[in-house]
């Protein structure tokens, strides 16, 4: 059998384990088929439009991420994506990731590949990378980012595919690398990855407000969005299906992330994905923009968390990459189309 039909099983047999456990779990009150699990805030990189590191927080223990690993597992979680910060720098990242593969869920990190460029073995229980990378100009790249980020990031890149990892690369777009978007992609799809790029969006808790002399404009965002639209169209290597940049070309107010609804939200998020913070506070997704007071894992209890998170008034945001996710739980076709092409 030639490696493409191994890797093409490898795919098949992984949509139908997650079908069939979606399907298992579907009637529970209680779904989280997919967490984003924020491991801290520390970053070896000081990007300009983001302060993460500056936001100070409690960080749960390994034992403690481990018991919440095995908690989500029993409810149904079938995918977890760790992020930071930077979440390779954190000590015990292999022993988490570790813990959570055992347990059969779909491993995933976003990294900048500078931790990971260095030290190979830290790629070894992931089955997703997404790695972080602006430019195919190394000056400009690493003006977005820092020293090395450029070298660390490509670095990363060749390692995952040389594992066979799943691996995809994600665009910070803003005004300084806003014409590097076609290289980028082209680039992409010559190495057999999928690329997501996306505007650069403030008024949320982690993006640096003084940089946005960077952000593109409200028409710079608009024709960004048609653009997206018409390379799915043609069969480029853009993740998310063209109707979920639609969505973002169609929303009447790009100065605002998302907009409250009366009474509780049908929004999948809180409902069939979760963000947990750093010290177990469980929100519905970072850029939500609900009147919402998390509760604690650590205080309230994995299940009570979840359970709370459900009732929220986020009614919609314009995020490409959370409406695709709406979409994929809402069982939209073109949705299930693009995740089947994903694997």
């Amino acid at each position: 059998m030639q490696s493409g039909e191994k890797k093409d099983d490898m795919i098949k047999a992984r949509q139908l384990k997650v079908g069939l456990r979606v399907l298992r779990y579907c009637l529970n009150r209680v779904r989280p088929f997919e967490v984003a699990a924020q491991l801290w805030n520390t970053c070896d990189q000081r990007c300009i439009y983001c302060r993460c590191p500056e936001v100070k927080t409690e960080l749960m223990t390994t034992e403690q991420w481990c018991r919440v690993l095995r908690e989500l597992r029993r409810l149904g979680t079938i995918r977890i994506k760790f992020q930071g910060g930077e979440p390779t720098l954190k000590p015990d990242f292999p022993e988490i990731c570790w813990e959570a593969r055992k347990l059969g869920m779909i491993t995933s990190t976003v990294t900048n590949g500078m931790r990971t460029s260095a030290n190979p073995e830290l790629l070894d229980p992931l089955m997703e990378v997404v790695v972080s990378l602006d430019s195919l100009r190394p000056d400009i790249n690493d003006h977005m980012r820092g020293p090395g980020a450029f070298k660390g990031a490509m670095k990363t890149i060749d390692l995952s595919l040389g594992k066979g990892i799943k691996t995809y690369v994600n665009m910070a777009l803003c005004q300084i690398n806003l014409e590097d978007l076609e290289a980028l992609l082209t680039f992409c799809e010559r190495r057999g990855m999928k690329m997501n790029a996306q505007p650069i969006k403030f008024g949320v808790v982690y993006y640096d407000d003084e940089a946005r002399p960077f952000a593109l404009t409200p028409s710079q965002i608009r024709e960004f969005h048609l653009q997206m639209i018409e390379w799915k169209k043609r069969g480029r290597g853009i993740m998310f299906s063209a109707s979920s940049f639609q969505k973002a070309l169609d929303w009447p107010d790009l100065t605002r992330n998302n907009i409250r609804c009366r009474g509780n939200s049908d929004c999948m998020a809180g409902k069939f994905y979760f963000h947990i913070d750093p010290n177990g506070d469980v929100i519905p997704c970072i850029p939500h923009g609900a009147d919402l007071e998390p509760k604690n894992i650590l205080k309230d209890g994995l299940y009570e968390a979840l359970r709370q998170v459900r009732y929220h008034n986020c009614g919609d945001c314009w995020s490409p990459y959370l409406n695709e996710r709406k979409a994929l739980f809402r069982l939209r076709p073109e949705a299930i189309i693009e995740f089947f092409k994903r694997g």
